[in-house]
């Protein structure tokens, strides 16, 4: 049986620093080494999940933003890519201007990624840019007013406040057509939720089925602890949360595994591959 094991990031295979651990590392890379066919899938932009898995020695594509994009570790290309209308980006933005909220834009023009802004009046935008400055050598790049990118292959579209201050705003985007949302806490701190905006046509279930149908996988297992990960339950023959993962998560598991600091992904995979006599 070809089998597709498939983890998220955030929550899931990394510790609560964002890295891997060297146990994660070490089981992963001997099951690849075996033939385990391992991939991810994450929110994360092209930028930051790229220098994190360079301990990986990965050979699928990988799955970033929400499926918006699916990208070829190989010929280091995208394979797939959902980008938003341009009259859909100017919609958001007119309602993201009309709440006095401000946003980062993500594009993609002949495979180079940009990340826009006009804005740094957010005090938890100013940190999110400045630590992905600092931490991955992000480069963001500012504009006027985000309109004048508009038509620039937008593929997406980020919030980061306060729960209060982005529910209502989430709410109103059910009424807009051409899009999906995604609207959960960041994991990494207590006082933000994330709201991300992208392409009707993508999600981690359609990047997920794009790369079965391509392959020919007879199943899929896969691993995840947050709200944006109800799309890979959907698409895999059996889901494991790790015992961090948010409640509605955990509850819709096969089963629970340990957390993310106790490498839970990691251990349930080198089990798996002991008792079929692949990883000694």
């Amino acid at each position: 049986m070809k089998r597709l094991y498939v983890s998220d990031l955030d929550g899931t295979l990394l510790n609560r620093n964002a890295q891997l651990s060297d146990v994660t590392v070490d089981v992963i890379n001997r099951g690849i080494e075996k033939g385990l066919n391992f991939t991810i899938s994450t929110a994360r932009t092209p930028t930051t999940a790229l220098k994190i898995l360079e301990p990986l020695h990965l050979r699928l594509p990988v799955m970033m933003m929400n499926g918006v994009l699916v990208y070829d570790m190989k010929s280091r290309r995208y394979l797939k890519k959902e980008v938003m209308d341009e009259e859909v980006v100017m919609v958001l933005l007119g309602l993201i201007k009309t709440r006095g909220l401000n946003c980062f834009l993500y594009g993609l023009t002949d495979d180079t990624f940009c990340a826009y802004y006009d804005s740094v009046e957010s005090t938890s935008l100013n940190y999110f840019r400045n630590e992905r400055i600092m931490k991955y050598n992000k480069k963001f790049t500012e504009v006027p007013d985000l309109s004048l990118v508009a038509g620039n292959n937008i593929i997406y579209c980020m919030l980061r406040e306060p729960k209060e201050k982005l529910e209502g705003f989430y709410k109103e985007l059910s009424v807009v057509k051409g899009v999906k949302t995604e609207f959960y806490a960041d994991i990494y701190s207590d006082d933000y939720y994330m709201l991300e905006i992208y392409s009707e046509k993508a999600s981690k279930k359609e990047a997920l089925n794009f790369l079965r149908e391509q392959a020919h996988y007879d199943s899929v297992i896969s691993f995840g602890d947050n709200l944006n990960d109800v799309a890979l339950w959907e698409a895999s023959d059996c889901f494991y949360a790790v015992s961090n993962a948010h409640p509605e998560i955990q509850n819709m598991a096969h089963s629970v595994l340990p957390s993310n600091e106790e490498n839970g992904v990691a251990m349930y995979i080198e089990q798996m591959m002991k008792q079929t006599g692949e990883m000694e």
